[in-house]
């Protein structure tokens, strides 16, 4: 016994001189060394953590080392974050084993029915199916273009033929076993040329479709679609003179064909009444070849106008959409607002009720009015006309009026009640434009405030443009939103304070509406497997909430459910706080005929010019984050959840749910809570910016940046 604890005793000593002399073998065991060559650099950095290597943390690196990149990051982010435990060495001997699958399952989430026509061509196929780098999926026997084993989710894209039933079969392939899902789609495009024989005339591509009132000086604009390579002429009423039209030699448009004739005839004094207006008269097309002719009657008529007695309508209810004519661009088959040959384009700017317009004209369902020189529609249901005696004289801007509160500045145009304006923001400047209104020369501007520098007065000259002001407010500071409202006779633009904020914590007490897109019934778009796009958005809103809270915000979410909200209130939740940003939260997905494998990444969304800086700025940290590609920055008019100026707002399309790159981040938690991240250094970033005096394109340093976003 004491031969044996000498012997003991012994072994012990040898071990810690062995220690001593060897500081770097066994359990202190350098980890950078041994780490060194084996991994990328942020990898070791994760690791490092490890400090000294045990066996069980050795053996761990091993087999860490033999794992996939894309996994490996999982791994070693779990030991930064989570610290090492024979749990996740088991989790990774497990995924080292063979997987022992009897079949695949396969899911196909596009084209998600059969028979589907589309409109749009090469088709994109996705989906989903076991996730392992053995699977294999076909697509018609092709590999699929795009194919991540870690989650199973695929895409491809597949020409088809136009005008027949085309066969989609998606085969799963793994170790021989297979399954396999079949769709047919047919490819009918929303345009194509028509044959050159028989010689006809399209039946639904002319245009006008619905009928048009118009008055001296006005254009009469005839576009059709028929055969190629004809002579095409257009009469009005039983007038036998025929106006010519042009054949378009080349379209400006992603359509590709020929047979689309354009005409136009410029409405004379000779064609108007005195008073009054015309019968509805018959615009008839003629297309000949040869001595071959057809014609036929277009479905909208043409009156003409005298604009005597003249006509106003005034807005009521809400504030109103209203839409741009756009004279100079043609338009191809299909309809337009008010069914006319002009391509029409929504205005970013709501109209006040009670504002009165005086009528040039109608477009099927539109009422038809003029600013400066454009021509603009609104709907009829949106207004009402008024008694010729309530029309009134041009108001004179002679006085305006600027008062700050602690909320912010107030501008008062006095005795403008009812005339037209139009605001154009910027990010340092409002532009007023007042129609129908008298200059005086000696406007009167009382009271001042810190957020206005200057405010500029032009009068258009008489002989150009009769009765229109522009109003130039230049600002001291970015502007932070803005609104505009009637009262009593006055009109008042209110401008937003630039909110207080702290360069070592932006977000302190900021109000922020986070609102996940789509809930409830509406599933937005699809995903590859069952997840879709509500259910995305609503967990990166929440990571989202989460760390904006945690940087000081006072955070509003308009939904935290799977529930359906109204875009009314979506915003509305925004106004009711008087909420510093608005923040929509979306998953992206591709029209048919995109380029949906090439064509992924960050997209952020804007409606007011103001706001292009924060969708910039938003767009930039969430590449950075993640090291997905930027597609755009896009001014949207049309967008509901943007419309509104008194808070500053911005659609995030955080990702494309179709393709896998895209999705992986989409899917997994981790990820999603890094576009949140994302998006976080993005608001902070932009609050910051707020009170940058080198408001330029690169005003924050890395330095700042870093610092905030620890």
């Amino acid at each position: 016994m004491k031969k044996i604890t000498k012997s003991l005793s012994f072994a012990i000593f040898t071990i810690v001189i062995i220690l001593a002399i060897c500081p770097k073998s066994f359990a202190n065991l350098e980890v950078r060394e041994y780490l060194e060559g084996k991994f990328p650099a942020i990898f070791i950095i994760y690791l490092s953590s490890l400090e000294d290597l045990d066996e069980y943390e050795k053996e761990f690196i091993d087999l860490l080392e033999k794992t996939p990149a894309a996994e490996q990051r999982i791994f070693a982010r779990e030991v930064y974050e989570e610290g090492f435990s024979l749990e996740l060495l088991e989790r990774l001997k497990l995924r080292e084993q063979p997987k022992r699958v009897v079949k695949p399952f396969l899911k196909v989430a596009y084209p998600g029915q059969d028979k589907q026509t589309i409109r749009g061509n090469p088709i994109f196929v996705f989906g989903c199916t076991y996730p392992s780098p053995e699977v294999k999926v076909t697509v018609n026997g092709v590999e699929a273009e795009r194919f991540d084993y870690r989650t199973g989710n695929f895409l491809t894209l597949v020409e088809v033929p136009e005008g027949m039933e085309f066969p989609i079969k998606v085969t799963a392939n793994i170790n021989g076993e297979e399954v396999s899902l079949e769709r047919t789609v047919r490819y009918e495009p929303f345009w194509k040329e028509m044959p050159s024989t028989p010689l006809a005339i399209h039946p639904i591509s002319v245009q006008p479709r619905q009928d048009q009132i118009l008055r001296k000086g006005d254009l009469l604009k005839v576009n059709i679609q028929g055969s190629p390579a004809a002579e095409a002429v257009f009469r009005i009423g039983n007038n036998e003179k025929e106006i010519k039209m042009e054949e378009i030699k080349s379209l400006i448009t992603s359509f590709s064909g020929k047979g689309i004739y354009q005409g136009s005839y410029l409405i004379k004094d000779s064609d108007v009444p005195s008073t009054g207006k015309t019968a509805p008269q018959v615009i008839t097309i003629i297309l000949r070849r040869g001595s071959e002719q057809i014609s036929r009657e277009l479905p909208g008529k043409v009156t003409f106008s005298s604009g005597n007695p003249p006509q106003v309508v005034e807005v009521g209810g809400e504030r109103t959409r209203f839409y741009r004519i756009i004279d100079d661009s043609p338009v191809l088959p299909g309809s337009t607002l008010g069914g006319g040959s002009w391509l029409t384009q929504v205005i970013n700017f709501d109209l006040l009720p009670e504002t009165r317009f005086r009528i040039s004209g109608r477009a099927g369902e539109y009422w038809r009015f003029k600013l400066r020189t454009e021509n603009y529609l609104i709907h009829q249901e949106n207004v009402q006309e008024m008694p010729v005696e309530r029309i009134k004289t041009n108001p004179t801007l002679s006085e305006i009026t600027l008062r700050e509160d602690k909320r912010g500045t107030e501008i008062r145009f006095h005795n403008y009640k009812h005339s037209p304006f139009i605001i154009e923001d910027e990010p340092r400047q409002l532009k007023l434009i007042l129609y129908e209104v008298k200059y005086s020369e000696n406007v009167i501007i009382r009271g001042e405030s810190s957020s206005v520098k200057a405010i500029e007065i032009t009068p258009y000259p008489e002989e150009q443009l009769s009765g229109v002001i522009e109003i130039s407010i230049k600002l001291n500071h970015l502007l932070a939103g803005f609104n505009y409202y009637w009262d009593g006779s006055d009109l008042v633009i209110s401008l937003r304070k630039l909110p207080d904020i702290l360069k070592s914590n932006p977000l302190q007490d900021k109000i922020i509406v986070i609102d996940p897109g789509h809930g409830g019934d509406s599933n937005g778009a699809i995903g590859p497997g069952d997840i879709h796009e509500k259910t995305v958005v609503l967990e990166i809103g929440k990571y989202l909430q989460k760390i904006l809270t945690e940087r000081g915000a006072r955070v509003l979410m308009t939904r935290s459910l799977d529930e359906n909200i109204s875009l009314q209130k979506r915003t509305d939740i925004a106004l009711e706080h008087q909420a510093d940003l608005f923040i929509s939260i979306h998953a992206n997905a591709h029209a048919e005929g995109a380029d949906a494998l090439n064509y992924h990444g960050h997209m952020t969304l804007y409606n007011h010019i103001y706001n292009e800086k924060l969708a910039e700025i938003i767009l930039d940290n969430l590449a950075r984050k993640t090291g997905l590609p930027k597609t755009k920055v896009w001014e949207r008019s049309d967008l509901a959840v943007l419309r509104q100026t008194q808070v500053p707002a911005v659609m995030v399309e955080t990702a494309f749910l179709m393709h896998p790159e895209d999705n992986w981040y989409l899917l997994q938690p981790e990820y999603q809570q890094e576009l949140a991240l994302g998006i976080a250094n993005g608001i902070t970033e932009y609050f910051l910016n707020l009170i940058s005096p080198q408001y330029k394109e690169n005003s924050i340093t890395t330095l700042d940046r870093d610092r905030i976003y620890q």
